[in-house]
């Protein structure tokens, strides 16, 4: 059920990641939706399988996904969340997780575009 159970194994950490403020638009490896600069994100370094050098970014929204993901499975897969949390989904039928998916379909923003509130992190499910 959890992605994180069929992969490779970790991914070699460069940079463990941290939060930074945007100085130019920037695009989050989750759901895809412009950072605008200004906008704080995610942002780690790693190497691929292949010993390629990855920069990953991640917005605050997405990044509630990444940690319900964590504490459910132990971890995620770069690129996997939505995915994995809509597998989860079909599951369990949770409309907290639900909430998470529309989310990151939506890109995080409104019919009218502005932002959408941060999403409250759903429970572990038992």
């Amino acid at each position: 059920m959890c992605m994180i159970d069929d992969s490779d194994g970790p991914v070699t950490h460069i940079d463990i990641g941290r939060y930074v403020k945007a100085r130019k638009e920037h695009r989050c490896n989750e759901c895809r939706r412009t950072i605008r600069a200004g906008e704080r994100y995610h942002n780690e370094t790693f190497l691929d399988d292949n010993r390629n050098i990855k920069n990953h970014k991640t917005c605050p929204h997405c990044m509630v996904a990444r940690g319900w993901l964590w504490d459910e499975c132990g971890g995620w897969l770069y690129g996997g969340v939505r995915e994995d949390v809509l597998d989860h989904w079909i599951d369990k039928g949770d409309i907290r997780l639900a909430r998470l998916i529309v989310g990151m379909r939506r890109k995080w923003t409104t019919r009218r575009g502005a932002l959408m509130p941060m999403p409250e992190m759903p429970g572990v499910t038992p």
